[in-house]
């Protein structure tokens, strides 16, 4: 029995002493560009304006109320999560932007570029997901401004509840898997 709890004992040490040295990647916080491979995700927090250009995010990207995250030519493993931010921008190619993948659902709500809202499309959009590949759900929530939601490929649905506007397509309809509950413009 003693020989046995060394034995057990030994191995905790051992195991503590290898995984010691391993931390667990905090998020990233953003304010400015960034690119490269980004581990723990990335945060953007009240003031900051994250542009994403040639990321690769592993741990999903967060936007905190009054930040704005501009995402373009990246990759998020993760989802994209924003409440309350000012702006949420993915891939909208009037602004000079390619679209992104996003393994992981998308949950945006609350954005407030535009409050009080201006008539669509005048200004730009409180929220933009365009030419992206989205492998998981899209939930649009309670969002002030105007959102345009075009030429995606989303896997898991397209759900949209007490947003001030109906989405605006641009005539580049996104190719949609799973229920839709959103209306367009």
């Amino acid at each position: 029995m003693k020989r046995l709890m060394g034995c057990f004992v030994g191995m905790v040490g051992l195991a503590l002493a290898v995984f010691s040295n391993v931390a667990l990647a905090a998020p990233t916080e953003c304010n400015g560009l960034l690119s490269g491979h980004v581990a723990g995700g990335v945060v953007v927090n009240d003031g900051d304006v994250c542009f994403l250009g040639g990321a690769t995010v592993s741990g999903g990207v967060k936007v905190n109320g009054g930040g704005t995250l501009v995402a373009c030519a990246s990759t998020i493993n993760g989802g994209l999560v924003a409440n309350d931010a000012t702006q949420v921008i993915v891939g909208a190619e009037e602004e000079g932007c390619a679209g992104i993948l996003i393994n992981g659902g998308v949950h945006i709500s609350n954005t407030r570029l535009g409050s009080p809202p201006p008539p669509p499309p005048v200004g730009p959009p409180a929220v933009a997901l365009e030419n992206s590949v989205i492998k998981g759900g899209v939930h649009l929530t309670g969002n002030l401004g105007w959102m345009a939601v075009a030429g995606n490929t989303i896997s898991g649905g397209l759900f949209c509840s007490n947003n001030v506007f109906d989405l605006f397509d641009e005539g580049l309809p996104s190719k949609v898997t799973g229920e839709t509950t959103c209306k367009f413009e």
